[in-house]
C-alpha cells in the first residue's frame, strides 16, 4: 500500500501539465501512487500523461469521456489504494516536500485530515508565488480538533488540494464528490463533508501548493454556470439528512456558509444572470429564515445586515448592490445591446431554469427584462 495516492484530474491542460507532473513525480516522498484522470481532453493532455506513465510505474492513467470534475474525482477515489489521498489539479504545481511533510504530520497526529496554507501563483509578467494564509483566522494550528466543535472552520475556502485525507475514513463516511456537470464548485460539497465527518483534523501553517490564478481557461471563470453552487448545497443537505446528529449541530452554520458561497457566486456572474440567481438565493434564504435557521453568531456584522436586507427586500438589495455596475452601461439601449449578445446563453439555460422546482419566479425572461427596467428607473 502506498503512503499517499495523489489524484490528478486533467482536462485540456497541455500548457501547464509538464510543470505539474514534474512537481509530483519528484516528490521527496517516494512511496506514492499517482492517479491521473484524463477527462476527455481534446488537446495533447492524454498523450503527455501516457508518456509520463511509461517512465514511472507509480503512475496510473485513466482515460474517459468528458463527464465533469466530480465524476473524475470519484473515479480517482475508487481506484486509489493509498493510506492517504492527496489532490493536485493539473494547472497547479507542488513543492517537492509537500506530501512528505503532510504525511508525517498526519501519522504523528493520527489525523483524518491535514490542511495547509497555499501559494497564489501567477506566471505573468514574471512567475511569482505569494504565500496565502487562508487558515490564519481560525487559530487552530498544530492541534488536533473536531471541526464540528469549531463551526467557523466550515467557512474556510475549500482549497481541497492543500491537504491530505485518510482514505479508509473517506470511504467509511461516504465522503465523495457530487457528480454534477462541468467543473464548478464541486470542491465546496467535498470540503464540507470532510469537516463534518472528521474526528481528528489538523491545520499546519506552512504552504506547499502553488495555486495558479492566471489560467484563462480555468473552469471557475465560466460565469454562465449560474446554479452549480446550488447543486453543491443540495448535496450537502442530502448528506446531512442521512446524519440527523450532524444535521442538528450544523444546520445553522450551513446557512452562513450558503450565504457567503452564494454571494461569491453572485458577484462572479455576468450582469445578465445576476437577477435570476438572486431570485434563487432569495427563495432559499427566505425558506431558511422561516424555519428559524438564521443565527447571528455565525455571521459577521455586515453579513448579518446584508442577508436580512436581501430577504426583506430583494429588489432594493439588487439596486443598492449593483447600481454602479448598471450605470456603467450608460443607457438602457447599451444595456439592452449587451443583453442581446447573451441570447444564446439564455436559450441554453432556459431548460435548466424551467426544471428547477417548476418555479415561475426563476424564468430567465424575468431576469433579462428586469435589468433594463431597473436601469431605466435610475436614469430618469
Amino acid at each position: 500500500m502506498a503512503k499517499v495516492s495523489i489524484l490528478m484530474p486533467a482536462c485540456n491542460v497541455e500548457k501547464f501539465l509538464k510543470e505539474c507532473m514534474d512537481s509530483v513525480v519528484n516528490q521527496t516522498l517516494k512511496d506514492i501512487e499517482i492517479i491521473c484522470i484524463d477527462d476527455g481532453s481534446r488537446d495533447s493532455t492524454g498523450n503527455i500523461l501516457d508518456e509520463y506513465a511509461q517512465k514511472d510505474n507509480r503512475i496510473k492513467v485513466i482515460h474517459k469521456a468528458n463527464s465533469g470534475y466530480g465524476h473524475s474525482m470519484n473515479v480517482g477515489l475508487q481506484n486509489a489504494t493509498g493510506e492517504y489521498i492527496g489532490i493536485i489539479e493539473t494547472d497547479d504545481f507542488a513543492d517537492l516536500n509537500m506530501f512528505d511533510e503532510l504525511y508525517k504530520a498526519a501519522k504523528e497526529n493520527h489525523a483524518d485530515v491535514v490542511k495547509s496554507n497555499y501559494y497564489s501563483y501567477v506566471s505573468q509578467p514574471v512567475p511569482q508565488s505569494t504565500y496565502y494564509e487562508v487558515l490564519k483566522e481560525y487559530d487552530l494550528y498544530d492541534q488536533v480538533f473536531r471541526p464540528v466543535e469549531h463551526p467557523e472552520i466550515f467557512r474556510v475556502r475549500p482549497c481541497i488540494w492543500s491537504g491530505i485525507y485518510r482514505r479508509e475514513w473517506l470511504l467509511e463516511n461516504h465522503v465523495s464528490f457530487a457528480e454534477t456537470p462541468g467543473a464548478s464548485y464541486q470542491d465546496t460539497g467535498f470540503a464540507f463533508k470532510v469537516w463534518a465527518s472528521a474526528e481528528r483534523a489538523l491545520l499546519v501553517r506552512d504552504a506547499y501548493l502553488h495555486y495558479r490564478t492566471d489560467n484563462a481557461n480555468s473552469s471557475v471563470k465560466a460565469a454562465a454556470k449560474i446554479y452549480c453552487i446550488c447543486d453543491e448545497f443540495k448535496s450537502i443537505e442530502e448528506f446531512l439528512e442521512k446524519r440527523p446528529e450532524l444535521k442538528e449541530e450544523l444546520e445553522k452554520p450551513v446557512i452562513s456558509l450558503k450565504y457567503i458561497s452564494y454571494r461569491w457566486n453572485l458577484f462572479r456572474l455576468t450582469m445578465e444572470f445576476k437577477y435570476a440567481f438572486l431570485e434563487r438565493m432569495h427563495k432559499e434564504l427566505s425558506e431558511a429564515k422561516n424555519k428559524g435557521l438564521f443565527d447571528e453568531k455565525y455571521f459577521t456584522e455586515k453579513e448579518w445586515t446584508d442577508i436580512n436586507r436581501l430577504v426583506d427586500d430583494m429588489d432594493a438589495f439588487f439596486d443598492e448592490t449593483f447600481r454602479k455596475e448598471l450605470l456603467r452601461f450608460g443607457s438602457e439601449a447599451e444595456l439592452a445591446k449587451a443583453l442581446k449578445k447573451s441570447e444564446n446563453k439564455v436559450t441554453k439555460l432556459q431548460k435548466k431554469i424551467d426544471d428547477m422546482e417548476n418555479s415561475s419566479s426563476l424564468k430567465i425572461g424575468r431576469a433579462i427584462t428586469f435589468v433594463p427596467r431597473k436601469l431605466k428607473k435610475m436614469l430618469h
